[in-house]
């Protein structure tokens, strides 16, 4: 595979800078090493639209109530779900959105939707009107609905309290939505996750949100994850947090950091990731038990332990397109950041300069094997995570507004999604990975940077592309990006710029969401601002939280359609916004679509 970038890149299956990992230690407490749950989480509430479900919620169960779209129409982007019309559903919304979403087909009567999740609230865009359709009532007229709505009444005593951190997507493999999140009913230490895929009704297919009688159906599932989480030494179960999805042809896989209470930063110890039971939860029965394993590095744990792994946040692949997944598929893919460590050491780095020339791969078949990380290495092109401060590894807030606050780039971790393609080019043939992170592009400032990556997967995978997204200027912060590949191999990026003249930026910017192509080639298209006022439009927030959950997909019906959905401020935003000040939020989202060569 021809290499395109000018530099040398190579994978070590055996080899890493990190100090050797020590062997698998899947008795001790916590368990270290690639290890299996010590038991399956339990499957504790369903609801499936089949007549032979058993599950405790029956065979018919309505997700939403909807209503027909009203009339109207867009060009090449709409609003999506904000914080206002929240506000005018007669609840408090949430100061931190993490919009992301998924696009489905259109069918021969031209309808279908865009489903998207932000600030614990779901709503399905008409694509022709990009009008909502999700209502309280049927025919009532469009309105945001909450997350656990999809499970109640049955499901209210588990899917309550959910993470900001829900996922909300389209399954191009076998034509559903889905959504998901974790949950933490009554505050207690007891989290379950639930996922609730479209379900066919009435000879509406699963992919047309409208539904049958103005009525959603979904299936809909709670899982006990306690009895799967690994415990600390002082026997507390390490908080799963962060949750990264991905669908596949065998399974929907869900990756989530495992933090440890007992530290004063709740430190990232590892991951877990589960497989779910995909075949029964889309035909709506009863599920088998996800089948989970946890990375704890073995250099985190004990008295002299590190508290931290450098290796965290994993992202399960996300398929995307029309080939399928192949036979020969070395199966489904996973990926991580290596954070930076002192020479010799596990420690994250302490001494300037802290690089890293890292990424940790796996494969299904190397967890349920035991194994470690393959380590893809790319020494002449070695990068700074995003924020990256030596005196203060953890905490990656750096990227500074224009009128007060910073942003968190969240640049020790690889960001959603990690797309997943199996191309038929004339370049490229085979399966393939995109993913994106923020980087430091500039050590004035810590200015931050966009670092983007197209991957040959496979059982020895390859660098295909590396790319960097730097201000010419050397002025602006780039941030939180998300990416999608199209039919040609193209990638799509969206992401954020921000300008703060204290910080040596030739202006105030206000975050703004962007996007961009790259070509096969590295050739990228024209950087395109989503907002018609991109950067002035007054907007502020003192959160550091912005855009962590973001995400791009291509369109099933074109296959070469790039769909993102990106936040901005409609206004200023204060603080803890729905507690302390509750009318004060003023986030929003926009849906904004574009194929390369048409405009960007």
């Amino acid at each position: 595979m021809k290499v395109r970038s000018c530099v040398l890149i190579v994978v070590l299956l055996a080899m890493s800078k990190l100090i050797s990992l020590a062997q698998n230690n899947c008795s001790g407490t916590p368990p270290t090493g690639t290890c299996p749950a010590a038991s399956a989480p339990v499957l504790t509430w369903c609801a499936g639209n089949n007549s032979q479900s058993t599950c405790p919620g029956g065979t018919s169960w309505v997700g939403f109530d909807t209503s027909a779209p009203t009339a109207g129409g867009w060009s090449g982007q709409f609003e999506g779900l904000d914080a206002a019309s929240i506000l005018n559903s007669g609840v408090n919304p949430r100061p931190q959105p993490d919009p992301n979403g998924g696009v489905g087909p259109t069918n021969a009567s031209g309808v279908g939707q865009y489903l998207e999740y932000a600030g614990g609230y779901v709503q399905a865009f008409d694509r022709a009107t990009g009008n909502g359709i999700f209502s309280k009532r049927q025919n009532t007229g469009a309105v945001p609905q909450s997350l656990p709505v999809l499970f109640a009444p049955g499901g209210k005593s588990y899917c309550a309290n959910g993470s900001v951190d829900a996922t909300a997507t389209y399954d191009r493999i076998d034509g559903v939505f889905v959504v998901a999140n974790i949950f933490n009913p009554g505050g207690l230490s007891t989290y379950y996750y639930c996922i609730g895929v479209s379900a066919s009704v009435g000879g509406v297919p699963a992919n047309n949100l409208e539904g049958f009688n103005s009525q959603s159906y979904w299936n809909v599932y709670a899982y006990n994850l306690n009895p799967a989480l690994p415990y600390n030494a002082q026997g507390q179960p390490y908080f799963p947090d962060y949750a990264r999805f991905g669908t596949w042809s065998d399974g929907f896989y869900v990756a989530f950091d495992l933090e440890d209470p007992a530290t004063n930063d709740v430190d990232i110890v590892g991951f877990e990731v589960c497989k779910l039971d995909k075949a029964n939860i889309i035909a709506g029965l009863s599920s088998n038990a996800p089948v989970c394993f946890t990375y704890i590095p073995g250099y985190v744990a004990g008295p002299s332990g590190t508290d931290a792994s450098l290796i965290h946040t994993l992202l399960p692949a996300d398929f995307e397109g029309d080939n399928p997944v192949p036979g020969n598929t070395a199966g489904e893919y996973f990926l991580a950041q290596v954070n930076p460590s002192n020479i010799g050491t596990n420690n994250q780095c302490t001494t300037a300069p802290c690089t890293s020339d890292e990424l940790a791969f796996w494969t299904w078949s190397g967890f349920t094997s035991g194994a470690g990380p393959t380590f893809i290495t790319f020494p002449a092109s070695p990068y700074t995570p995003g924020c990256y401060n030596h005196q203060h590894p953890f905490n990656t807030v750096c990227i500074p507004e224009p009128y007060g606050g910073h942003i968190d780039s969240v640049g020790d971790r690889l960001m959603s999604r990690l797309a997943y393609r199996y191309l038929t080019t004339a370049t490229e043939t085979g399966e393939y990975l995109a993913v994106a992170h923020t980087i430091q592009g500039s050590a004035s400032f810590h200015r931050t940077g966009i670092r983007y990556y197209q991957i040959k997967a496979g059982t020895s995978p390859t660098v295909a592309l590396l790319g960097n997204l730097l201000d010419g200027t050397n002025k602006y912060f780039y941030s939180l990006p998300s990416i999608a590949m199209d039919a040609k191999g193209d990638l799509g990026i969206t992401y954020t710029l921000t300008g703060n003249s204290k910080y040596g930026s030739a202006q105030n910017y206000d975050p703004s969401p962007f996007f961009i192509t790259v070509a096969p080639s590295g050739a990228k298209g024209k950087p395109v601002p989503i907002l018609s006022n991109s950067g002035s439009s007054g907007q502020d927030e003192t959160d550091d939280s912005w855009g962590e959950y973001l995400s791009v997909s291509s369109d099933p019906n074109d296959d070469l359609t790039f769909w993102a959905v990106d936040e901005y401020m409609n206004g200023n935003q204060a603080s803890n916004c729905n507690t302390q000040v509750k009318t004060g939020c003023a986030w929003a989202t926009r849906i904004f679509t574009c194929k390369r060569g048409s405009g960007c």
